[in-house]
């Protein structure tokens, strides 16, 4: 792809795109590849060339910010040690009893090409931010995971913000960041507490954006109606993150107009991918980035 021409045909927010063009991200690493969300998973994803990477973040009992999607530990992709934490809350268990569970041993059947890393565990947000250090110019889209309809994780989202901002900090790579949510009202606060990172709208359309949603925090619904580019801009997102199926040129243009880039997600067909750049979006999230990257590039 002609990085220098896509740049310049698409000026709109800040990002990977602005100047390395149409951009990649690896899900929860490179999740077809290798167990999700461990450090190797991730490594997989620099190695095939991916511009970013997508993660999800939770907070411990104990305040640690780790990498894991799920509220719960699913005996399905997790192998117990001595204690059986089958169904246990994240957010009910320190940092050290997560540490007793291997999560790099159980593949997925929906992913044939997965590889195994036996003996990985959960790790924390500064970790794994170490860990890819040398990728100087990776970008980190960090989606933090509050359920607005679960009071306990209600409680904890400031916590949450504080610590990922920190860790970003910390590790400096604050000007190539998203913070990325579905709860709204985890991006208004991290706008009040730091207002110069950049933040990224995640919707599903008739899920968590329809009618009298707790998810859009201070947002009205029926202020926007159809209109999730317009309710996203009045919230201070530079990014809007619908699922694929409905980004179409009409929405993109509208997201464009308005200064907005548009990230689709989960993307793994050709032709999905091939639809998606043809009408403009700057971004995808993919389980599969190995064969986005070759596509893009053939």
């Amino acid at each position: 792809m002609d990085t220098q021409r896509y740049a310049a045909q698409h000026p709109w927010g800040p990002g990977p795109w602005a100047t390395r063009g149409f951009d990649v991200e690896g899900h929860r690493g490179a999740r077809g590849l290798v167990v999700e969300n461990t450090i190797p998973s991730f490594r997989a994803a620099i190695d095939v060339g991916v511009t970013g990477v997508e993660l999800d973040v939770r907070l411990t009992a104990d305040g640690h910010v780790v990498v894991w999607h799920d509220a719960t530990l699913d005996p399905e992709f997790c192998v117990f040690g001595e204690h059986d934490l089958a169904g246990a809350r994240v957010d009910e268990l320190t940092l050290a009893q997560l540490r007793t569970v291997d999560v790099g041993s159980r593949t997925r059947p929906a992913f044939p090409r997965q590889r195994a890393v036996p003996g990985e565990r959960i790790v924390t947000l500064p970790e794994l931010l170490q860990a890819c250090s040398d990728a100087t110019d990776l970008w980190w889209t960090i989606e933090l995971k509050v359920d607005p309809t679960e009071p306990r994780e209600v409680r904890t989202r400031h916590t949450l913000v504080e610590g990922v901002l920190a860790a970003v900090h910390h590790a400096g790579v604050g000007g190539r960041c998203f913070v990325h949510s579905f709860d709204w009202a985890t991006l208004e606060s991290a706008r009040e507490l730091d207002p110069s990172l950049l933040r990224s709208a995640l919707a599903v359309v008739g899920n968590t954006y329809t009618p009298g949603s707790p998810w859009l925090g201070g947002v009205r619904y029926e202020d926007f109606g159809a209109d999730l580019a317009g309710a996203a801009a009045s919230i201070g997102a530079s990014v809007v993150a619908p699922h694929h199926l409905t980004c179409d040129a009409a929405f993109v243009e509208r997201a464009h107009a308005l200064g907005l880039s548009v990230m689709a997600w989960t993307v793994n067909e050709p032709a999905d991918l091939e639809r998606l750049r043809d009408v403009g979006v700057d971004s995808i999230v993919t389980d599969l980035p190995d064969l986005a990257v070759n596509l893009l590039d053939s």
